[in-house]
């Protein structure tokens, strides 16, 4: 006899017991994703009764009603994975979702990065936290959750090498996205300067405390920096509009512009496809990797200095 459970019933089930264990972030894309449009849709009718067609029918019906490739594949993602555990759990024979054709995935907005020349421009139009922000960001390669979950503590002065424990997302703190992203970076000269500047602002003397927290010490929203500061910053200067992904992006592209090694970079970047031991790990980090990010911060403490510079001799000459 077949399982009469409802699509709703299994998802339920799916969000208290199966949801739990991803990331905050996931839980939270997926938990909207589920509510706005797969319990409306899918809710009251039995999964033995759910075909492929009908999925078939319902993606075509999100695309005649101008939602994104992207966005597409998202809502039959998590709608895969509710069925996909009413499989596990016995209640279907077969997941109707897989197989389904989706709309082919393309870039809405063009990828770009910043050149040096425009970095340094955009760091000084910009106040001192904000600066110390994208200064690291673009010197690290760090994901903007762990940027913002930065604390003293992680950032040896000494040895110039930043470890990366902890990232935020709406304020919860969890651990790095993948488990490569539990590493150390080596910080150029130029990457200490903006941490060492910022710090020489800073009235903490808490080494757990965040690097760059609100005036409560909370945890700041990547978001709000980018509309109060970085996004106005960009268009005073005629740049497209840049992003955490942006400054992200911009360190791969100097990177591989410098001729440093794609599984340096991976490795610097965090990237969950490379695999590394701590021998590995150790070994490349005494080599490569700070001539990697030395190549990096030496074109940007030039560029900057001398915009600076320039500064300077142009108030002096009013």
């Amino acid at each position: 006899m077949r399982s009469r459970v409802t699509f709703r019933t299994i998802a339920t089930e799916w969000e208290t017991t199966v949801l739990p264990m991803y990331k905050h972030s996931t839980q939270k894309h997926r938990r909207f994703m589920l509510n706005k449009h797969l319990s409306p849709r899918f809710g009251d009718k039995a999964v033995c009764e759910i075909t492929r067609q009908e999925i078939q029918v319902y993606v075509a019906q999100l695309i005649q009603r101008g939602y994104a490739p992207k966005s597409i594949d998202h809502v039959h993602d998590v709608l895969s994975a509710v069925l996909r555990t009413a499989v596990k759990w016995g209640h279907i024979a077969e997941n109707p979702a897989s197989g389904v054709d989706l709309p082919k995935l393309r870039a809405v907005r063009p990828k770009w990065a910043l050149t040096p020349p425009q970095a340094a421009a955009l760091l000084n139009k910009l106040p001192p936290m904000e600066r110390a922000m994208v200064g690291l960001a673009i010197l690290s390669g760090l994901r903007r959750g762990e940027l913002f979950a930065l604390r003293w503590q992680d950032i040896d002065q000494e040895s110039r090498v930043l470890k990366v424990r902890e990232a935020v997302y709406d304020g919860v703190f969890d651990s790095p996205k993948t488990s490569a992203g539990l590493r150390q970076i080596p910080l150029s000269e130029v990457a200490m300067r903006f941490v060492d500047e910022w710090r020489e602002r800073g009235n903490t003397v808490d080494p757990s405390a965040l690097v760059f927290s609100t005036r409560t010490s909370k945890a700041i929203s990547p978001n709000n920096v980018l509309r109060r500061a970085i996004f106005p910053a960009c268009e005073a200067l005629n740049l497209p509009r840049a992003t955490w992904l942006t400054f992200r992006r911009t360190y791969s592209s100097w990177s591989h512009d410098k001729g440093v090694p794609g599984k340096v970079i991976a490795q610097l970047m965090g990237h969950a496809n490379v695999d590394t031991t701590l021998n590995v790990y150790t070994q490349v980090l005494d080599g490569a990797l700070r001539t990697a990010v030395e190549k990096i911060g030496t074109e940007l403490f030039t560029i900057v200095h001398e915009s600076e510079g320039a500064d300077a001799a142009g108030a002096a000459n009013r």
